[in-house]
């Protein structure tokens, strides 16, 4: 665990690091005359994230700024939601013969769309994996989820899911939960939200015996745009059983998308997941680096 934990936090440190060294030099003009060199970091709808040459990561109100490299600071951002609609479908494929038969196969698929202050987002995955001819071993989900963004930057979250996998001994599983989350920011350079609430989780396993239980859960998803179109990302989700403390589940994935042509992107992206209480026979920890083709819409 603590070595895939080290893994985790050494990708996301390095893609910080490569965000910084890629960001463009600007300077920022205050209105008493002060001037500072540096890189904006973010802007929110009455901040700006500046990350100076002198003095590191600096909160700036808007009304103190004068003009940002010569020039007016542009007005108010626009509403944080619109209606939009977007995705991405990406596919992991490998094929292997001779002294080793191979097969590895990798389907996910996510779509959003947005309209007034209603937020939906589904999600599907496959996976199939087979060593020297034995049987594959499968792991699949579909999921579905509205946010009610009830205030400016806070939200409701409903959720669903339903699947199976074969490597962790779920023959079938579903689960329901409620959250209140909060969306940070949301550009198309940038975005961070994360949220917290319960999960209700009714697992199947291939033992024929069943865990059922209400879990308190906390999620996060961050991506941010590079120089060059370069996108990297990171989501987790954390799981803990309220009735037993000691019973809890990670999930994380962190990976960086390239592009390729117009809309096409290479990624590379490192999953992870641990389960301090695995089902009978099954290890707690399991990772997965993959390297594919997204398509982005």
């Amino acid at each position: 665990m603590q070595h895939s934990l080290s893994t985790i936090r050494l990708c996301f440190s390095l893609a910080l690091v490569t965000a910084s060294a890629l960001s463009f030099a600007d300077q920022l003009v205050l209105s008493n005359g002060d001037t500072l060199n540096g890189t904006m970091q973010e802007k929110t709808e009455d901040q700006v994230f500046w990350l100076a040459d002198n003095f590191g990561l600096l909160a700036i109100d808007k009304t103190r700024i004068a003009t940002l490299n010569g020039a007016p600071l542009e007005a108010p951002s626009a509403p944080l939601f619109s209606n939009t609609y977007n995705g991405d479908l990406s596919f992991t494929g490998g094929y292997s013969s001779g002294n080793i038969k191979r097969e590895d196969w990798d389907l996910d698929g996510d779509v959003e769309w947005r309209h007034g202050d209603f937020r939906h987002s589904s999600e599907i995955n496959f996976e199939s994996h087979s060593l020297d001819g034995s049987r594959p071993a499968e792991q699949y989900d579909l999921g579905y989820g509205v946010d009610w963004f009830f205030q400016d930057k806070w939200f409701w979250s409903n959720s669903l899911a339903w699947g199976a996998n074969d490597d962790r001994s779920i023959d079938q599983f579903y689960s329901i939960g409620s959250a209140i989350g909060r969306q940070f920011w949301d550009s198309e350079i940038t975005s961070l939200s994360a949220e917290t609430g319960l999960l209700w989780i009714s697992e199947d396993l291939t033992d024929q015996t069943s865990d059922r239980r209400l879990t308190w859960s906390w999620a996060a998803d961050y991506r941010r745009m590079l120089g060059n179109k370069v996108e990297i990302f990171h989501r987790h989700g954390l799981l803990i059983a309220l009735t037993d403390m000691s019973d809890s589940e990670l999930n994380a994935d962190i990976g960086l998308k390239v592009p390729v042509v117009e809309n096409l992107f290479t990624e590379l992206k490192l999953e992870w997941t641990y389960d301090n209480q695995p089902a009978l026979g099954t290890r707690s920890s399991d990772s997965q680096l993959t390297i594919g083709v997204n398509y982005s819409w």
